[in-house]
């Protein structure tokens, strides 16, 4: 849950937006470019299309950050 809190740039006890390719900072519109490592052939997430990504990791991947549009929401949703 550290590290869940670390890549959310939250507190303990903060409400979370959802962590999934649409709130991550690396969701280049149409591409990912993060450098996760997909889970179907262990290749490098880097360039692949975004609805592949959003199907292989509905939770987000291992190299996933919060994007700037989703923090601000976030603290929004705790009241900063």
């Amino acid at each position: 849950m550290d590290d869940q809190i670390r890549r959310m740039k939250a507190n303990p006890g903060d409400k979370l937006v959802d962590r999934n390719c649409s709130t991550c900072e690396f969701n280049f519109g149409d591409v990912c470019a993060g450098h996760g490592v997909r889970n179907d052939n262990g290749e490098d997430t880097y360039g692949m299309p975004i609805e592949e990504a959003d199907k292989l990791f509905p939770d987000g991947c291992d190299d996933f950050g919060i994007s700037l549009t989703s923090f601000i929401e976030q603290e929004k949703l705790n009241g900063r």
